[in-house]
């Protein structure tokens, strides 16, 4: 498993999953300070006993919290299995998640269906006990201070986490991908619980902090903070005038259409010919689904019966 460095003591551990292309796809952060360790979002129950091995490696032998930008499989679904290994360690996510964390029948219900194959691939979540879900808007941990932020839109208990200079944004600002000198970045519009509204406040949000570090669950980070917002918010508006202008259309090509427009005009997508063959490949059967995310937002839209 590949992990780096981006700051002396802010590590991305990247969560490999069995299946090619899903390397530079998923960020587990572990940020430690004062003898302490915070991992931001441990991913999917798969991936789990590879994360344990690497945090045994960089002899990280306690978890002062583990924290949860959203439960979605990718990000919350492995937490029982590393509390396994870390028995005891608070879990901190937005209150709307900790149902589906204590009990998380109905989540793998809905991932099955609107993922399929790649629900099965992150694997089933277990409970997690509910005496360790814990929601703070401001707390410190071993003289470490965060701040929990509300970034609805991806989904609705989304949250993002300030520590210091630094923002874990989880999808609440898209994935992103440096390329180069460029970088390359999506609207986070998954089918279901993605909400266009909350999304554009939530960008608008995640740009007014003052931090100079942005970290992606999807994936890696960049210094460029104002720029990327910037570019991320310019793109959700692209997303949603190309997405209106084809609403009307009944024949089953709206999405191929706004795709079209999309990459010949969206300087956030200018970045995908410069991924590597794999991760490219990825994006391009990741871009469609994002699209097909933005038909509930569209009044006019002519939908099938």
């Amino acid at each position: 498993m590949m992990i780096l460095e981006p700051r002396k003591n802010l590590k991305l551990i990247d969560l490999v999953q069995p299946r090619p292309g899903f390397s530079r796809f998923i960020s587990c952060w572990l940020l430690q300070s004062g003898g302490t360790s915070l991992l931001v979002d441990p991913g999917p129950a798969g991936t789990i006993p590879t994360l344990i091995r690497s945090l045994a490696a960089l002899d990280v032998k306690r978890l002062g919290g583990i924290l949860l930008t959203h439960v979605h499989l990718d990000h919350g679904g492995g937490v029982a299995e590393l509390l396994d290994a870390y028995p005891g360690t608070p879990v901190l996510c937005h209150p709307r998640g900790m149902e589906h964390l204590a009990r998380p029948e109905r989540l793998w219900e809905v991932s099955r269906r609107n993922l399929g194959w790649i629900a099965e691939m992150y694997g089933e979540p277990r409970p997690v006990p509910a005496e360790l879900l814990q929601f703070r808007e401001r707390f410190e941990i071993a003289g470490i201070e965060i701040e929990s932020i509300d970034t609805p839109g991806h989904a609705p208990h989304h949250l993002a986490f300030k520590v210091g200079d630094i923002v874990f944004a989880g999808e609440a600002a898209g994935i992103y991908l440096g390329s180069g000198d460029g970088f390359y970045i999506r609207v986070g519009s998954p089918p279901g619980g993605f909400h266009y509204p909350a999304y554009r406040r939530s960008l608008e949000t995640i740009a007014s902090i003052d931090a100079s570090l942005l970290c992606f669950a999807h994936w890696g980070w960049t210094d460029q903070y104002a720029k990327v917002m910037k570019t991320a918010i310019e793109q959700a508006d692209l997303w949603m005038d190309v997405s209106l202008k084809y609403a009307g259309e009944g024949d089953g090509t709206f999405g191929q259409r706004v795709l079209e427009e999309l990459l010949e005009k969206d300087p956030g997508l200018a970045g995908l010919s410069a991924l590597p063959d794999e991760v490219r490949n990825r994006e391009r059967m990741a871009l469609p689904v994002s699209v097909e995310g933005m038909k509930r937002h569209v009044p006019a839209m002519k939908r099938p019966g």
